[in-house]
């Protein structure tokens, strides 16, 4: 069974109606090609409807997207108990980050004249 989009087997429909009329000159067939429907006319000529952008894959794309919203989520949870940890322990060390600055002018040089 051949595979074809619903556009592709539309297409094939007008076709057939339009050689059915202008090529046979069977007006009768062009109007029950045309009565058909798009579903109707592929299954009477074997073809498959296929979707490129299928139902299934849009929710398989939809639930991926979600997991890695999740995902996003979790990390970013986790990234700030690790920022909360990292002020905690630097309180406990007692480190200031701007005391290495007051040794230095602000042209590189220590006050010592070095």
């Amino acid at each position: 069974m051949k595979q074809l989009t619903e556009e592709q087997v539309a297409e094939r429909k007008d076709k057939a109606e339009r050689f059915a009329s202008n090529v046979l000159e069977d007006d009768e067939l062009a109007d029950e090609i045309a009565d058909e429907t798009i579903e109707d006319y592929a299954d009477r000529r074997h073809f498959e409807i296929i979707n490129p952008r299928d139902r299934r894959n849009s929710t398989m794309a939809s639930k991926r997207e979600k997991e890695l919203l999740d995902r996003i989520a979790e990390l970013e949870d986790e990234n700030d108990d690790l920022n909360d940890r990292l002020d905690s322990i630097s309180d406990l060390v007692g480190t200031d980050e701007d005391a290495d600055d007051d040794d230095y002018s602000d042209d590189g040089s220590d006050y010592s004249g070095n």
